[in-house]
């Protein structure tokens, strides 16, 4: 790879394809899972945000795992790929199982099945999604054609996420006569189980199979990688600034990132009191916001660059997600019967989507930019290593801010399997006051962010003096 290399639409639509079944996973985590086991099926938040953090704590151990393994691993079918063709349909069984926990079980029992299961599914992915990032960052080393890869991946991850939201609340959860919000009825998620789980592994076989005409172009595993032992690894990496940079940023956003996607449902229901149609209709702001934001990261790249891009998008990012929730709070929001009610809601949802859109293209695009100056400094090809280290921090901490989550609603008193109109309102204020507290770590990673320093001359220069030294090998 010592030349830039323009990607056929047909290879980035395909490895694209390849982030629908993580999407669909953490989606499905984030607005089903911890919202069924509380509040359909009756266990604690305590329980089920340890149940979550447990999950997430092994999944991140597991992660630089994988990718040690994958960046060593040799087959004629090269490094990535093998992890991702065996990782598809056990994927599915799994995801199907984790919504079907026996009837009549006790908290403890529904403890462990959470746990479980939930520890599986994201092992399974893991086999699967941290060789897929790596192969994300070697199918090019032109600085704007990454940021073109990524953003691909990102429109087939909100492809996802609208599938999820859009067909599987309004499919699989409509209200009804019985049930004032369509999510407490049980009868649903079996059903969008399923439909997850025939999803997930068609589109990992589907990415596998339209990329695979690229291995032969992929880098190798070298001889001398299979003697660094895995403390000499780490060591390399930490010793990159700029991965240091990623690395405690991403650590700090996934604290807040745990907390609201924890709460989200939570807040939709009890907070707004929103049905399950206006919840779908709504999330189409956030929704359209990531595609803006997405085809904006290239644009504002070439005038701002990419570190810029990041830490505007983690300034924006809290603030237009949040501001409707203080002002309600405050009594200056519209009330439900208002017709600036919706709309208002619907547009800070859209602005915070654009600004998710630019921070996950852009960490991206910069990670893929960091294993290149890995590999230049230490002569190591380790993306599957460095990538699968920053999601190791980002779940760990992730996992930590869903155990917050978890017992803020016990220490608050939260009640659970109760319809909308049986909580108080100072039972629904104390939930958004405890969402409120993530934006602390959200607006805390834009001074990690500052320390970034690979710009658009030094990864060019950087480039150019990789491929001169590998044509000489």
């Amino acid at each position: 790879m010592s030349e830039r290399q323009a990607l056929a639409a047909r290879t980035k639509f395909a490895y694209g394809v390849g982030q629908v079944a993580e999407t669909i996973k953490s989606t499905g985590f984030d607005i089903f899972l911890f919202f069924y086991f509380t509040q359909v099926l009756g266990l604690s938040g305590t329980l089920a945000g340890l149940a979550v953090m447990v999950a997430l704590v092994f999944d991140a151990i597991t992660d630089p795992m994988v990718g040690y393994i994958s960046d060593h691993w040799r087959s004629r079918h090269g490094r990535r790929h093998p992890f991702m063709v065996v990782a598809a349909v056990p994927l599915g069984f799994a995801w199907f199982a984790l919504f079907m926990p026996p009837a009549s079980i006790s908290q403890t029992g529904l403890f462990l099945w959470l746990a479980g299961f939930a520890i599986l599914v994201r092992a399974i992915m893991t086999v699967y999604y941290v060789p897929y990032l790596a192969l994300g960052a070697e199918l090019s080393n032109d600085y704007e054609e990454r940021t073109s890869v990524a953003a691909w991946r990102g429109v087939c991850g909100v492809a996802a996420a609208a599938l999820v939201v859009l067909v599987g609340l309004a499919l699989f959860f409509p209200d009804s006569a019985e049930f004032e919000n369509g999510l407490l009825n049980p009868a649903g998620y079996p059903k969008v189980a399923m439909a997850g789980a025939i999803i997930m592994s068609l589109a990992i076989l589907l990415s596998a199979w339209g990329t695979r005409d690229r291995i032969a172009l992929l880098p190798k595993a070298p001889a001398s990688l299979l003697r660094n032992p895995v403390r000499e690894d780490i060591a390399a990496a930490w010793g990159n600034v700029s991965f240091r940079s990623l690395f405690i940023g991403t650590m700090l956003v996934a604290v807040s990132i745990g907390i609201v996607q924890t709460l989200n449902m939570h807040l939709n229901v009890y907070f707004w009191q929103l049905s399950s149609a206006s919840i779908a209709f709504l999330a189409i702001g956030l929704l359209m916001g990531w595609p803006v934001g997405i085809v904006m990261t290239a644009p504002l790249h070439r005038r701002f660059d990419k570190k810029m891009t990041i830490i505007v998008a983690a300034l924006i990012g809290p603030l237009a997600g949040n501001v409707a929730v203080v002002a309600r709070l405050a009594g200056v929001f519209p009330d439900e019967g208002s017709p600036l009610f919706v709309p208002l809601i619907f547009g800070v949802l859209f602005i915070s989507g654009v600004a998710a859109g630019l921070a996950v293209t852009s960490g991206a695009s910069m990670m893929a930019d960091v294993t290149q100056e890995h590999r230049f400094r230490t002569g190591r090809s380790q993306e599957g290593f460095l990538f699968s280290a920053t999601a190791f921090t980002g779940k760990m901490a992730a996992a930590i801010g869903y155990l917050v989550a978890g017992m803020g609603l016990d220490l608050i008193g939260f009640p659970v399997q109760v319809e909308p109109s049986q909580v108080t309102l100072l039972e629904v204020n104390r939930l958004a006051m405890l969402n409120l507290s993530a934006c602390v770590f959200g607006f805390a990673s834009v001074c990690a962010y500052f320390f970034y320093n690979i710009d658009r001359t030094r990864q060019e220069h950087t480039r150019i003096e990789l491929a001169a030294r590998e044509a000489l090998l």
